[in-house]
């Protein structure tokens, strides 16, 4: 299903991802209120700029249950009552999520279409991208007739250097991105999954992975290890501006006054 938006000049899209929301008020993981962690970079995102287009790129909820989701999208329209893209990550489960969270798959704006693409498998950490996903992911771009596509997923599709989270990208991410290098029209890929900064071109595509609104992974660890260094721990998100020519600028900015309190022994 397709949602249609006025066209505009440019388009502001915000991208939030891995909130991992618990579903009573005051539980934590790793230390952190995830729903307050999402509520600062909300606040702090809305006070700078009103985004066209939220995308919320997976594991919106921890424990996926139906009061997680609700408490994610009650969070969420404290700021937030326009288009939004919801999309599962592996830690979501794809039923109580669609019930609670409804909504378009793609939303064109101005001269852009923004696809989502679900890249998860429920109770499962690696991405799930089959052949017959890929073919269908294929059609929707190619039906489509905007002047601009971004594309939208949880999972990376190229590997980002940490081994353990690389082993669960989407292993035909590379023949979806040379596919896409054919498509003069797919401009970039933002994603969410690995809690850190990612920014790559793939023969002209913009690939792009986003912080957690929550805690973040340490770059280049060969197994799990949350990130300590002072300027990259804090809740995070992405700013994007999506121009009529096809240029795609972004920034990835943090809320640095956030008592981001890590506890690993809260880890489950």
């Amino acid at each position: 299903m397709r949602a249609e938006n006025s066209r505009a000049p440019s388009v502001k899209v915000l991208q939030i991802t891995d909130s991992h929301l618990r579903p009573n008020s005051g539980q934590r993981l790793l230390g952190v209120d995830t729903a307050e962690s999402l509520r600062a970079v909300l606040a702090q995102a809305f006070g700078e700029s009103t985004p066209q287009l939220v995308v919320a790129s997976g594991d919106l909820a921890h424990d996926p249950e139906v009061r997680s989701y609700r408490r994610f999208l009650a969070v969420l329209r404290e700021f937030h009552q326009g288009a939004t893209l919801f999309m599962p990550g592996n830690h979501d489960l794809a039923v109580p999520l669609a019930r609670t969270l409804p909504g378009p798959d793609s939303i064109a704006l101005g001269d852009w279409e923004v696809v989502g693409f679900d890249s998860h498998a429920d109770d499962r950490p690696e991405a799930e991208l089959t052949t017959v996903d890929l073919a269908a992911l294929q059609d929707r771009i190619a039906g489509s007739t905007a002047r601009h596509l971004l594309l939208a997923c949880h999972h990376p599709l190229v590997d980002v250097g940490c081994p353990w989270l690389d082993k669960d990208r989407i292993k035909n991410g590379g023949e979806l991105l040379e596919w896409c290098v054919g498509n003069a029209r797919v401009r970039g890929v933002v994603f969410g999954h690995v809690h850190q900064v990612v920014e790559r071109r793939y023969k002209g595509i913009t690939v792009l992975g986003t912080p957690s609104t929550c805690f973040q992974f340490a770059p280049g660890s060969a197994r799990f290890a949350i990130d300590e260094t002072t300027a990259s721990r804090q809740p995070g998100y992405r700013w994007l501006e999506l121009q009529a020519d096809g240029t795609i600028v972004s920034v990835v900015r943090r809320v640095t006054d956030y008592p981001l309190n890590i506890d690993l022994s809260d880890r489950d």
